[in-house]
């Protein structure tokens, strides 16, 4: 019996050592320095997330870079289904300034790019987490950057938020690597890594090329109430601003001693009408201006109980906080650097415009 089964065996043997070996091999051990230049570069990203992209493209950062954003991308877009009918009641309103306007060190006319953004998400906790922050900065850079001229009576322009959205995303910070992708995938992305509903509610720019009438100037300013902090950006003169309120005044002036005022010795005419612009936005901010003008007459003292800007009390004048209305130190101010004589014939200095707005507000009730 046992010799009859012998053949057998061997020939199971000898079909046995046949058959190729299938040893199973595991996946290549991640890259701890690979794993930190991808956090780098993707912030966000968990070390899970990292070591998975290494391990999928065989320790190719390049790769590995690019199956991130794919999953990022499809994952943003299955929780951003997914979370659609919560509310996003949290957020920052992010304003841009990348040109301030007024005048060079030699006098010559600069134009007004600036840009206010409203962002929202479900709670504080996300709102300011340094990545939601980033995002409204980049946003509105992007809506300051991108938008052209106002061609009608109002220099601000309120942007449709479908036609933003559709717009490239465009880094705030220029050591940053250039994005590829809209906005509006850029709030997926958000979404994603921040597992929060994720909205863009309102946008507006305040843009002017440079007046060639020398006669002419116009300036911008902004402030923030309740200011957060982003990434760090590397040096540069735009100005990224995000908090719960904001505000972003336009200034003109008007006078044909302009020319010869902005070069004086006497004043640090640039500098002073910056303070000044900066002390009108947190006015309108802090005292909850609705409008310009109450009347066509100015006011000596300030009247506390007016929603009027011209008529308060310029309480948050930097430096030099005063009784006197708002509309009186505007008219001192262009008689002391001999823009005015008395305030005739139209010329000095005037808030021509501004725009403040708040997280949440009712939006039919933030136009100036």
């Amino acid at each position: 019996m046992s010799r009859s089964l012998r053949p057998s065996r061997q020939i199971s043997n000898l079909l046995y050592s046949s058959i190729p070996r299938n040893y199973s091999t595991e996946a290549p051990k991640a890259s701890v320095k690979l794993i930190a230049e991808i956090r780098k570069r993707i912030e966000g990203t968990s070390l899970t997330k990292a070591r998975e992209a290494l391990q999928a493209t065989n320790n190719d950062l390049q790769a590995a870079l690019e199956w991130l954003e794919k999953d990022i991308a499809v994952s943003g877009a299955a929780k951003a289904a997914k979370l659609q009918g919560r509310t996003t009641g949290e957020g920052l309103i992010a304003l841009a300034i990348l040109g301030r306007g007024g005048w060079n060190e030699k006098g010559r006319p600069q134009g007004v790019r600036a840009a206010m953004i409203e962002l929202n998400c479900e709670t504080d906790f996300v709102a300011r987490n340094s990545l939601f922050v980033d995002l409204a900065q980049d946003v509105v850079y992007s809506a300051a950057y991108l938008t052209e001229p106002s061609t009608g009576d109002s220099l601000v322009k309120q942007l449709t938020v479908d036609a933003l959205s559709d717009a490239p995303m465009m880094s705030s910070n220029p050591a940053s690597t250039p994005s590829t992708i809209s906005i509006s995938e850029s709030i997926r992305n958000g979404i994603a890594k921040l597992g929060e509903k994720i909205s863009l509610r309102r946008a507006c720019t305040l843009i002017s090329d440079p007046l060639q009438d020398p006669s002419l100037g116009l300036a911008v300013s902004s402030y923030v109430h309740g200011g957060v902090s982003g990434t760090a950006q590397s040096a540069t003169t735009t100005v990224l601003q995000a908090g719960r309120m904001g505000s972003l005044v336009a200034l003109g002036l008007r006078s044909q001693a302009l020319p010869s005022s902005i070069l004086s010795n006497t004043f640090n005419f640039s500098e002073d009408l910056s303070s000044l612009g900066r002390s009108l936005a947190m006015q309108v901010t802090g005292l909850n201006a609705t409008a310009i003008r109450g009347s066509n007459e100015i006011l000596e003292q300030g009247n506390p109980e007016s929603m009027a800007l011209y008529d308060q009390p310029f309480m948050m004048r930097m430096g030099a906080p005063t009784e006197e209305s708002v509309g009186k130190v505007l008219r001192d101010w262009a008689e002391e650097r001999k823009l005015a004589q008395g305030g005739e014939g139209g010329e000095g200095v005037e808030v021509v415009q501004f725009q403040k707005w708040a997280v949440g507000e009712p939006i039919e009730e933030t136009s100036s």
